[in-house]
């Protein structure tokens, strides 16, 4: 075997000075290869040695001289104190300028709003703060059949809260200076909800969180490929089981039918061969799919800290129903302004939309729009926006219309229909399209209705002439309506293997009133239903999805729509999991991870975009 390079050895004389010179400890230039070391007390009572040590790391030394080798009990104790102490660390970005003159028509040129105008703020000042980025290092382990580890490494942005991706962003944040020439500069405050200061506990507890989902987005097409390889392992192993289980069972089941009536007792032991045989092949298949579950668990090793100043200009936002303060943030170290962020999502954007919440969102964040004044609202503000119970369009609670005798919501078009019905909503026809509008069946001259003479009207006086104005015929009240059939519980059915969910409306205990379906489609999140209504107000409606992040929230969000139409809490709902053959039962909503994979969520949601576009 070839010998290792110098560079590639262990260096114990490095190890041990360093050590003690960061607990602390005093030393002395080496004078004929011996080190002096003056320790702390403290630092001596965890060695357990004295506070005075000569150090020698050559073959031979003086008798009094403590002499160190790799085995040494000091050794082995510094190894074990250092190994369990993280290596966190912080650097420095110092070789920046801070001066941008013109800031704010930087800022009018780069940030545009759908619903909005960007002015300066009232008395703003361009301040210079401290921005920080801090990284984590995790070590994800994968287990199932085998044990595979990988160190992911997940950067962000503290004071935006976001994961910084851009590989040109980090590799510019990438320094070996230790301490920042700019310490006299006030840390600049987070901007992400639930953050306290920059360096406060609670804020690197939530960055932490941040940065834990953002692993499992970058593990993801890993977990998915081992997910795939052991799906089809499991296949065979369970092919190969339930073969060989079979065969035992069928050579019982001949030696049963083998044995005569009168041989009772060979009988009963073949009987009890095969029970014993249905047990043993439960277990082995249960511990088959135990054993190719795939887990996932994420150790966080250490932390690095990276701090930069930036120039920071506060300017307002605002429209005639909402006004709100942001900082326009210069970054010099990539010469650029940096984008505002969706305050529901957490994601950077252009063309963000106001809300009347005083929230910046991406369209697709937003809450619908009310039919009534066109508030928009965010997905934050999602309590502020009702449903006409006649029409189940969106309306505003500024322009919402309670009825004084239901309570019942509803918008101006349809007051008092909301217990027109029995004391239930009124339900409204719908139009016809042009394709399925039948035509006007022909009325036969036999059955052709005569015209009959007015009082005082001669007889064979000239008809009206055609085109005369006629009294209109007093409008008909509406026929009432059924009440809607009541529901007794929602069951809900998930699959492990596709982003799927079918929600049955049980009328009782095996009778199914509706069923619908929620799923994710290459054009966004698809919702039909098949339910008494016709047609259905929900059905073939497509929804933008939501980040990885948020997406058992929108999910959870149409099935609380369902709830509420057929008036159930959410203890009547029930959801069912299909892991091949098992079945798990939840009282809560847990989606699969293919709801979560990243490709097909940035699919849809292009796929949707292009949608919209298609269709204005």
């Amino acid at each position: 075997m070839s010998q290792p390079d110098a560079s590639e050895q262990f260096d114990l004389a490095r190890f041990v000075l360093g050590y003690l010179e960061h607990g602390g400890s005093l030393l002395t230039p080496p004078a004929y290869g011996v080190h002096e070391a003056l320790l702390p007390d403290a630092l001596a009572r965890g060695l357990q040695v004295d506070s005075y040590l000569r150090l020698a790391f050559a073959a031979e030394a003086e008798p009094e001289v403590l002499r160190l080798s790799v085995n040494h009990p000091l050794v082995e104790a510094m190894a074990q104190e250092a190994a369990q102490q993280p290596g966190h660390a912080q650097t420095a970005i110092n070789h920046v300028r801070l001066e941008k003159p013109g800031l704010y028509d930087l800022a009018a040129k780069t940030y545009s709003f759908a619903n909005a105008r960007l002015s300066v703020a009232r008395n703003a000042v361009e301040q210079s703060a401290l921005y920080h980025y801090l990284r984590f290092n995790f070590k994800a382990t994968l287990l199932s059949d085998e044990k595979q580890e990988q160190i992911v490494s997940v950067t962000l942005d503290l004071q935006a809260g976001r994961v910084v991706r851009e590989p040109e962003h980090l590799a510019r944040l990438a320094t070996a200076e230790t301490e920042t020439a700019f310490a006299h500069l006030p840390p600049a405050r987070p901007r992400w909800p639930g953050a306290g200061e920059a360096l406060d506990l609670v804020t690197w507890q939530g960055l932490l969180l941040r940065g834990q989902a953002a692993a499992e987005v970058v593990l993801q097409e890993r977990l998915t490929a081992q997910q795939t390889r052991n799906q089809r392992f499991l296949e065979l192993d369970l092919a190969r089981l339930t073969d060989y289980y079979d065969s035992l069972e069928r050579d019982l089941r001949r030696r049963l039918e083998r044995a005569g009536e009168e041989e009772a007792e060979r009988r009963g032991a073949i009987e009890s061969k095969i029970a014993a045989l249905r047990a043993e092949r439960s277990a082995k298949l249960a511990d088959t799919r135990g054993r190719y579950t795939l887990r996932v668990e994420l150790e966080l090793i250490n932390t690095l800290l990276t701090m930069q100043p930036k120039l920071a200009l506060p300017v307002e936002i605002g429209n005639r129903r909402a006004t709100i303060t942001r900082q326009a943030v210069w970054d010099p170290l990539l010469h650029r302004l940096e984008l505002l962020m969706c305050d529901v999502c957490g994601e950077p954007g252009e063309g963000l939309h106001l809300c009347t919440g005083g929230h910046l969102a991406h369209r697709g964040c937003l809450a619908p729009q009310c039919v009534e004044c066109n508030r928009e609202y965010c997905q934050l503000c999602a309590e502020q926006v009702l449903v006409c119970v006649v029409c189940r369009r969106p309306i505003c609670r500024a322009s919402s219309r309670p009825c004084p005798d239901c309570g019942r919501i509803t918008c101006s078009e349809h007051l008092k229909l909301c217990h027109a019905a029995d004391g239930q909503p009124a339900t409204l026809p719908q139009p016809e399209s042009p394709a399925t509008r039948a035509a006007p069946a022909p009325i036969s001259p036999a059955v052709e209705p005569k015209a009959t003479p007015q009082p005082g009207a001669r007889s064979g006086a000239k008809t009206a002439k055609a085109g005369a104005k006629t009294p209109p015929a007093k409008a008909a009240a509406p026929l009432p309506t059924k009440p809607a059939p009541k529901a007794v519980r929602i069951d809900v059915e998930l699959r492990e293997e596709s982003p799927r969910l079918v929600a049955f409306v049980m009328r009782s205990t095996n009778r199914v009133l509706a069923k619908r379906i929620i799923e994710l489609i290459p054009n966004g999140i698809h919702v039909e239903c098949q339910c008494e209504k016709t047609p259905c107000p929900a059905n073939g409606y497509i929804h933008r999805p939501a980040p990885p992040q948020l997406i058992q929230e929108q999910v959870q969000a149409l099935l609380t729509e369902l709830q509420q139409e057929y008036h159930l809490p959410s203890k009547r709902v029930q959801f069912f999991t299909f892991h091949g053959h098992d079945v798990s039962e939840r009282q809560t909503l847990l989606l699969p991870a293919i709801w979560r994979d990243p490709r097909l969520l940035s699919e849809a949601q292009q796929g949707f975009n292009d949608y919209v576009r298609r269709r204005r």
